[in-house]
């Protein structure tokens, strides 16, 4: 099978709100890398910071290609770089591996599975810091973005160990694989992305955890009976704020009280927080900023 892929250089200014973009797009696949030395920079004094961004497209949607283009030349004429061009499949699920390295957030350190057998995890156990072991392959969910790593961040300072959660947009099972390693109980996952579904599975299974927790993830929406027929203790969104909001009658309904959002950023914030007081009433716990995104941790206070 054929993709297309598209390498996307741009401001770090302009990511959150293209990431957003390319999630309305329901592509197969995009994530934002850390260093790619195949992309030419662009003139320092055009753009200081910038990105790179993996797009995948199926070769049979020439039109998401266009409205990406369209999409950047009216945001950022001036101040982008974008080359396709079409890869097999193998090479789509290894293309990620030039740039993906282990790195360390807290604790906690995300382990691509192919160096699961190097000395740095003999050094990670040695120090009693927490080893996370995963392929994103095909679905979103690397651990390099600012959303993600806040709530893994978040999660390290939480007394997780026999508590039932729900993650919902669990992408690649990250924050799932990680609630297992604290010592959840039970976790139930979903995707709308069959990719990132078998992602999560397969992630699961490369790790050890403390707790005989049990896991499930399912593709599907927020319609899933298993979001709204049991009681969670901490529930995970790290989903952006077009979804959320669309979805908010749905999440009102979930029997928790401990939410945390990611995905928001920061100019949908006190939109946000208002919704969350009309359909939600409760209080505003902890939130963080990071690079134009927002982590929003919300108490919910259920009437009699």
């Amino acid at each position: 099978m054929l993709y297309k892929e598209l390498k996307i250089q741009i401001n770090k200014d302009y990511e959150p709100e293209l990431s957003n973009f390319l999630e309305t797009l329901q592509l197969p696949g995009f994530y934002e890398i850390l260093f790619d030395s195949s992309i030419p920079k662009i003139e320092e004094s055009i753009l200081r910071e910038n990105t790179n961004i993996r797009a995948y497209l199926n070769t049979d949607d020439p039109l998401s290609e266009i409205k990406i283009l369209i999409y950047l030349k009216s945001v950022c004429p001036d101040s982008f770089l974008l080359e396709s061009r079409e890869i097999e499949t193998r090479e789509y699920e290894e293309a990620y591996k030039e740039f993906y390295k282990p790195f360390q957030v807290g604790n906690v350190w995300i382990i691509p599975i192919w160096e699961k057998n190097t000395k740095l995890v003999e050094e990670v156990l040695s120090r009693k810091e927490i080893p996370l072991y995963l392929n994103p392959g095909v679905a979103f969910g690397t651990g390099h973005h600012e959303t993600t790593q806040m709530i893994v961040e978040r999660l390290q300072s939480l007394e997780i160990y026999n508590k039932r959660i729900l993650d919902l947009g669990t992408g690649s099972g990250i924050l799932s694989l990680l609630a297992g390693l604290l010592g959840a109980k039970y976790i139930f996952s979903l995707d709308i992305d069959p990719n990132a579904v078998k992602a999560a599975h397969s992630n699961w299974k490369e790790n050890i955890y403390p707790n005989d927790t049990v896991f499930e993830a399912e593709e599907s929406g927020f319609d899933n009976p298993k979001v709204f027929d049991q009681e969670y203790d901490l529930t995970l969104a790290n989903i952006t704020f077009a979804v959320l909001s669309q979805n908010m009658n749905s999440l009102s309904k979930i029997n928790c009280k401990h939410f945390i959002f990611s995905g928001v950023i920061t100019e949908k914030k006190e939109d946000f927080l208002a919704l969350l007081k009309e359909k939600m009433p409760g209080e505003l716990i902890d939130t963080k900023s990071k690079n134009g995104w927002e982590r929003i941790e919300w108490m919910r206070v259920f009437s009699n």
